[in-house]
């Protein structure tokens, strides 16, 4: 969604373990094959929404057989959803569409999925609940800690405040209802972090001539990289491919009611434990 490039991952202990030791690497190999082919990164996007709805069809069966199945279905959308950022690179055909679709990809197919899951194991709606606004939480969340962090140890500014002035810019010279969406979860990430919340109109009117950010010296970059690498071990947890991970795993296992209520719990005590741990060790985050 904007002109600045998301920052690469300089700091590779916040990649998701499952992502950085599992899906990676078995997505590479699908970009091997797919590099040399006319096949295009969105096209893999589509592709694995479709695995995930159908992930979501068969978890919505209830029964043994359709578990495993959608839980195989949704360990390929998973795959998928790194092979069509690989495949980007590889191909050298990087878009502001392809980056926006890859995102909403990733919500279409888990809200799907937790549909899928409520008709098929409607006894555990309270729990399936629970699991995905916290998952929702996590997600946006681990997104702006991951590209904050990345972007002011690479290049010494806010890439998120680029992101919020850039898409302001965009919606006053060509309207769009999707950049507005963005906008808005921009803000979303905003008022999680920093306790501030700002309208379309209320940004124009205070800070779209916001003066360009001068960027930290290498010596505070490297002071915000010791920083966080004290944060890196609550935060790579933190991502929703974890928790679609979970589903996986333990639908396949056949014991996905089993652990549904200890998710749960789980997720929610790891999100709110996460998110005060970085306030206080991350002071200037609230108050900036």
């Amino acid at each position: 969604m904007t002109n600045q490039e998301k920052p690469t991952h300089i700091l590779p202990d916040l990649v998701e373990p499952v992502n950085r030791y599992l899906h990676v690497p078995l997505a590479a190999a699908v970009v091997t094959g797919l590099a040399r082919t006319p096949v295009t990164p969105n096209q893999v996007t589509y592709v694995s929404i479709l695995f995930g709805l159908a992930a979501a069809w068969a978890f919505s069966r209830g029964n043994a057989g359709a578990m495993l199945a959608g839980g195989l279905l949704l360990e390929i959308t998973l795959i998928l959803d790194c092979a069509d950022g690989q495949l980007a690179r590889a191909k050298n055909c990087s878009s502001e569409w392809g980056r926006l679709l890859d995102g909403i990809a990733g919500y279409i197919a888990y809200l799907a999925v937790v549909a899928g899951l409520l008709l098929g194991l409607g006894g555990h709606a309270m729990s399936l609940a629970t699991i995905s606004v916290f998952t929702i939480l996590r997600a946006i969340s681990y997104d702006y800690c991951k590209h904050f962090m990345t972007s002011l140890v690479e290049r010494g500014v806010d890439w998120s405040r680029e992101d919020l002035l850039d898409t302001f810019h965009k919606i006053q010279e060509k309207p769009s209802g999707l950049a507005v969406v963005y906008f808005y979860y921009l803000q979303l990430q905003r008022l999680m972090f920093r306790g501030r919340f700002s309208s379309l109109k209320a940004f124009a009117r205070k800070e779209n001539v916001a003066a360009a950010e001068t960027p930290l010296s290498p010596a505070d970059r490297a002071t915000w990289r010791s920083k966080f690498r004290t944060l890196a071990p609550f935060w790579k947890w933190h991502g929703a491919d974890l928790v679609l991970f979970l589903f996986v795993l333990f639908a396949v296992t056949g014991t996905l009611e089993v652990f549904l209520e200890p998710m749960a719990w789980l997720l929610a005590i790891q999100f709110v434990l996460t998110l005060a741990i970085h306030h206080i060790l991350i002071r200037h985050e609230a108050a900036a």
